[in-house]
């Protein structure tokens, strides 16, 4: 999943995607500067547009979407 998450971090042009966690909650990614990928890769930190704050362990999503191809 990390790997998945990466290239939808990385590609060009950036595409919005939405992460789906263990909950069945859906974080939506808005542009690349909304999310932090740590070092080690366990954790993810997605800012939303009113400046608040989800941080999501890598273990806990289940889904990467987006609505054109990585």
């Amino acid at each position: 999943m990390r790997e998945e998450l990466e290239k939808l971090v990385r590609q060009v042009p950036f595409v919005p995607f939405t992460l789906e966690i263990s909950s069945g909650r859906q974080i939506p990614v808005l542009s690349r500067e909304h999310i932090i990928v740590g070092s080690r890769g366990s954790l993810v930190v997605i800012e939303d547009d009113q400046g608040l704050f989800d941080m999501v362990p890598v273990l806990h999503i289940t889904a990467l979407s987006s609505k054109e191809p990585a």
